[in-house]
């Protein structure tokens, strides 16, 4: 990809655009560098040259340096000696299957854990915030708020469950990343807001069984979502 390429690119970005009026820092470089992962612009096994980026965004190379540690932490950049930076292959569906497998170890009990000790205010905020989310317009923009919505929603479960062990532990998983990244332009974002409704609900009525219940539904359905997804064709790698 040339420089000019990764300009217009990066000017199409809304956190590109912020870079422009204000003082890019790097939050902002590591939203551009995130918005480039996932609608593919950097595409699997492409490098990632420091300067030229920098240059690209109108800043040193130090903030760059930074949200690509950042990004690297989260398993979508590889560093490798004398290499630097390539994007990371994409996750396989085996491996998508399992990190949700996972998850149903993990997320009912945590749903039910919620039901137990919201508070009233917190199980407010949960349901409000669960009718935010399926913007359901496949574009750039559109698709990054839904993955933001969804890691948010399962985070803020995690969090009024109150084990902070298991709240880390789905936080480094990275699961709505790798996902959104590996069926991008699937437009399946708006799918999962009437699913995430009836958990909030369910952990809002304070019935244990019931909120791990709406989660193992949720999950099993994002399972059969994703081989939906990928045996219509529709996925980002055949797009």
């Amino acid at each position: 990809m040339d420089h000019t390429q990764i300009d217009d690119l990066i000017q199409s970005s809304d956190a590109g655009r912020r870079l422009a009026h204000r003082r890019p820092l790097t939050n902002d470089v590591y939203e551009v560098v995130v918005d480039m992962l996932m609608n593919h612009a950097l595409g699997p096994g492409d490098r990632i040259n420091i300067d030229s980026l920098a240059r690209s965004l109108g800043v040193s190379p130090t903030p760059v340096r930074e949200a690509l540690a950042r990004v690297e932490s989260e398993g979508l950049i590889i560093k490798a000696p004398q290499r630097g930076y390539t994007v990371a292959p994409l996750i396989t569906l085996d491996q998508l299957r399992e990190l949700i497998e996972l998850r149903l170890l993990i997320e009912p009990a945590t749903a039910a854990a919620a039901a137990k000790r919201a508070t009233v205010q917190q199980a407010s905020e949960l349901r409000s915030f669960a009718r935010t989310g399926g913007a359901g317009d496949n574009d750039v923009a559109a698709n990054r708020l839904d993955m933001l919505y969804d890691a948010k929603f399962h985070d803020m479960i995690a969090e009024f469950a109150g084990n902070r062990l298991i709240r880390e532990t789905l936080a480094r998983l990275r699961s709505h990343l790798h996902m959104y990244r590996l069926y991008y332009h699937a437009g399946q974002g708006a799918a999962t807001n009437v699913e995430h409704e009836v958990i909030a609900d369910a952990i809002a009525s304070g019935d244990p069984d019931v909120a791990a219940a709406a989660m193992r539904d949720h999950l099993h359905t994002a399972i059969k979502r994703i081989d939906d997804v990928f045996a219509s064709g529709r996925a980002a790698m055949g797009a």
